[in-house]
C-alpha cells in the first residue's frame, strides 16, 4: 500500500512540474525542423525557383520573386557548399516582427560553407492550416 502510494505521489509531482504542452511540443517541433531542413537544402542544390515556392503566401505577398531571387544571388553562391549545418537554437514565438500574430517557430542554424566558416541561417516558419511554411530565411555571414 506504502509503494502504491508512493508511486501515484510521484506521478502527481511529475505531471504537475512538467508542463502539458511539452508532451506535445517534441512532434510538432520536429515535423518544423524538417520543413526548415528542406528549405536549407533547396536552396544549397541552387534551386531557387522551388525554395521561392516553398515559403507563404505572407512572404510572398513582402517580396515578390524577383526581389528575393537577386537578394539570394547576391550572397548565396559566393559561400560555395555546404560542409557543415547544425541546429543552434529553436525559439516558439506569438508574434514576428512585420507579420500577423500567429504560431512562429525559429530554427537557427550554425553553418560551415566551403568560402564562409561562421555563418548563422535562420528559418522562421509559421504554421498556415496546420502546417508549418516558410515565412522568412536570413542568413548571417560573420565578417571576421
Amino acid at each position: 500500500m506504502k509503494n502504491q502510494f508512493l508511486v501515484v505521489l510521484f506521478t502527481l509531482i511529475l505531471f504537475s512540474i512538467t508542463p502539458i504542452h511539452s508532451f506535445a511540443e517534441p512532434q510538432t517541433d520536429l515535423a518544423a525542423i524538417v520543413t526548415a531542413e528542406k528549405f536549407t537544402e533547396t536552396l544549397d542544390k541552387g534551386d531557387f525557383i522551388v525554395a521561392w515556392s516553398q515559403t507563404g503566401a505572407i512572404n510572398q505577398s513582402y517580396t515578390n520573386y524577383p526581389e528575393w531571387f537577386k537578394k539570394i544571388l547576391a550572397v548565396r553562391p559566393h559561400l560555395g557548399k555546404v560542409t557543415k549545418r547544425s541546429i543552434e537554437k529553436l525559439s516558439r514565438h506569438a508574434s514576428w516582427v512585420g507579420l500577423p500574430d500567429g504560431d512562429y517557430l525559429r530554427v537557427s542554424f550554425t553553418t560551415v560553407f566551403t568560402h564562409k566558416q561562421d555563418s548563422l541561417e535562420t528559418v522562421v516558419l509559421m504554421k498556415e492550416q496546420g502546417t508549418w511554411i516558410v515565412s522568412s530565411y536570413l542568413l548571417s555571414a560573420s565578417t571576421s
